[in-house]
């Protein structure tokens, strides 16, 4: 079984759809005029929390200027409510 680090990592480097990895480092370069001093994380987003949770939530293209942004998941905008 992999661990979870080397999962991560597979997930922050992965470039599958080429389109979105475009668009992720467009927004992290072409910031918002509200987040314009802010640095992005700019890169696919891996999960977190308890591994053996019994429920798991998918997150598909994290919010630019949330998860892009913040560099988790469901941060720093209105996804995580």
């Amino acid at each position: 079984m992999e661990s979870i680090e080397s999962l991560n990592k597979k997930i922050v480097s992965c470039k599958k759809c080429p389109r979105l990895a475009v668009y992720i480092r467009d927004v992290a370069k072409n910031k918002v005029r509200r987040f314009k001093d802010e640095n992005y994380y700019g890169k696919p987003l891996s999960g977190f929390g308890d591994v053996n949770a019994k429920l798991l939530i998918v997150g598909l293209a994290p919010a630019a200027h949330g998860g892009n942004r913040t560099g988790r998941m469901f941060t720093g905008d209105s996804s995580g409510d």
